[in-house]
Parts: C-alpha cells; sequence; structure tokens
C-alpha cells in the first residue's frame, strides 16, 4: 500500500513532536511511537478508522491515538491502494479541522 502524508499533516507531526519532547521529558519518544503503531495497524487495516465526514468523491476515517490523546484523519482509496494522511488534531480542541 502507499502511504503519503499530506504537507499539512507533515507540519503538525514535526510541531506536535517538539511539543512532546519539551513538554513530555519523561515520555519524549511516546508520540511518534503511537504514530507508528496507528500507521502499521493502518496497512493492514487501512477501513478501521471510523468515518468523520463523506465528501462527493471521498470518505475522511479518523483514528484515536489514545495515549496522546490525538486524532489522525485520512483517506483511504481502496482502488488505487492508496492511504493519504491529512492532518493530526489533538483531541482537546474544541472543533475539529477543517478537511
Amino acid at each position: 500500500m502507499n502511504v503519503e502524508i499530506s504537507k499539512r499533516a507533515r507540519r503538525q507531526i514535526e510541531r506536535i513532536q517538539a511539543w512532546w519532547v519539551k513538554e513530555r521529558p519523561a515520555a519524549p519518544g511516546l508520540f511518534l511511537e503511537e504514530l507508528a503503531t496507528v500507521d502499521r495497524i493502518l496497512r493492514t487495516s487501512p477501513e478501521l478508522g471510523s468515518i468523520y465526514a463523506e465528501h462527493a468523491s471521498r470518505t475522511v476515517r479518523r483514528v484515536v491515538m489514545p495515549k496522546t490523546r490525538h486524532h489522525l484523519y485520512y483517506r483511504y482509496r481502496a482502488d488505487r491502494d492508496e492511504l493519504t494522511v491529512l492532518c493530526v488534531w489533538g483531541s482537546k480542541k474544541e472543533r475539529g479541522p477543517k478537511l
């Protein structure tokens, strides 16, 4: 399966990881570890995430990262065997991301 990470998601991952290293010195690698676990799971079960939104041509799914309390939003295209990570969003925010 081809997995792509959008530019937006890359920026968010970098920002979250920098925060995690600074603010969580007891577990500085936890965010990236949980992200890697989600990546492995989605590569074998890409439709595992719950449906977050449906647009005319695509379905956006969400997976919760319980240890770090972040949500990973992605789109899976079975016809192309392609998964695109759209964004990573903190669950403490009062609203969801604009997708």
